[in-house]
């Protein structure tokens, strides 16, 4: 289903304008605001679900919250729409904390269903008065509606965005992840052994999510990589390896990196749901041309199953020539526009860029320089 998304004068965004939907690719300078678009989508689902008092705490807090270059007048606002339902809020600073009740609104097609209002204590849901809690606006309505309807996929849409960026990757490869119930690879990656282990003993749905994973390296790696196996030492998960001739195996502590790195981003596309949104920061990095051809050509087949919307956000030619032929789901955040991100056939002539590889337009820097050209 993809999500359109808009933000006005939040941090390094000034003003953003993006519809997305399957897999993109997301390019641009260093500095030019691709972490905290991404960031964005994880802002808006904690607000969601706890206020923006707790989200605001977690990202960041009140400083910078506000673009330098707004005026006073202007505000930060967000507003994201999935089908025909949109949500959108202005929420503000004082201090170090968030202005509460911060405005929002639910809009079904041309109706507002539900609206807080800056000020009052309670929202109104259909012209009638709920009291608010300490739950968020929209799980406030959510729980207030007993059939969600057209509301669904929005809902869907802002409880899931996960920005992956495997922090913890070489803490992962030294020290393997931390025993637990999870079914879910959180951000950072550090529990990817334990969720695999778990989908593979734990309930009859999760065992499909394994074998992906599985089969996908081995598409990715066919001379490499055959099978995983688990091991529990005291709260500590580790795994190893087995190549494709037998042998024995090698723990994940010395695998190529690249091996990792395609497992946890496989991981993380297993890990959405139907509907759900999945951003990865720079799932390349050590992966060899044609297992990052392989890796995205699995994506784009679990996201049409699944309509999932997948972003990956890049710095990679090799990755980048996977989308010639979808100039589309390609999106630049260059300064100097009215709006970013940029969608690459809308930035360039489309029939002139099909003469190029598009890895080769951004390695000369004709597309999301980090220098730009002197006029």
């Amino acid at each position: 289903m993809g999500f359109e998304l808009e933000v006005d004068n939040y941090r390094a965004l000034r003003r953003i304008r993006w519809k997305a939907n399957g897999v993109c690719a997301l390019v641009g300078p260093n500095g030019s605001g691709k972490t905290t678009l991404l960031s964005v989508l994880q802002f808006l689902r904690r607000a969601t679900v706890e206020g923006f008092g707790k989200a605001l705490s977690a990202h960041g807090g009140a400083f910078l919250f506000k673009h330098w270059q707004a005026a006073a007048n202007e505000p930060v606002r967000f507003a994201l729409t999935s089908g025909v339902a949109r949500w959108e809020a202005e929420p503000s600073t004082r201090g170090p904390g968030v202005v509460e009740p911060v405005p929002e609104r639910l809009i079904v097609g041309q109706e507002v269903v539900a609206e807080q209002r800056a000020g009052e204590a309670s929202f109104r849901l259909l012209e009638e008065n709920k009291i608010l809690g300490d739950q968020g606006f929209l799980s406030a309505v959510s729980i207030s509606i007993p059939n969600l309807g057209d509301l669904y996929l929005l809902l869907a849409c802002l409880a899931s965005p996960i920005f992956y960026s495997f922090d913890a990757f070489w803490q992962l490869k030294r020290d393997g992840s931390r025993e637990g119930t999870d079914v879910k690879l959180n951000p950072d990656g550090r529990n990817v052994f334990t969720v695999l282990r778990n989908w593979i003993a734990g309930k009859r749905e999760h065992r499909p999510l394994w074998e992906w994973v599985r089969n996908g390296l081995r598409e990715c790696f066919p001379d490499l990589f055959d099978d995983l196996d688990f091991a529990v030492a005291g709260q500590t998960v580790a795994a190893q390896f087995y190549g494709p001739r037998g042998g024995d195996p090698t723990p994940m502590h010395l695998a190529p990196n690249g091996l990792l790195m395609a497992l946890l981003s496989l991981c993380a596309v297993a890990s959405g749901e139907d509907d759900e949104v999945i951003c990865i920061d720079e799932p390349e990095n050590g992966l060899h041309p044609y297992a990052i051809q392989r890796l995205v050509a699995l994506m784009r087949e679990r996201a049409e199953l699944h309509r999932l919307t997948i972003v990956l956000a890049t710095h990679s030619p090799t990755l980048l020539n996977e989308f010639n032929g979808q100039l589309d789901h390609v999106f630049i955040m260059e300064p100097g526009h009215e709006s970013l991100p940029v969608r690459l056939d809308q930035h360039q002539n489309p029939e002139w860029l099909r003469n190029f590889a598009l890895g080769d337009l951004y390695m000369n820097q004709t597309i999301a320089p980090q220098v730009p050209p002197k006029t």
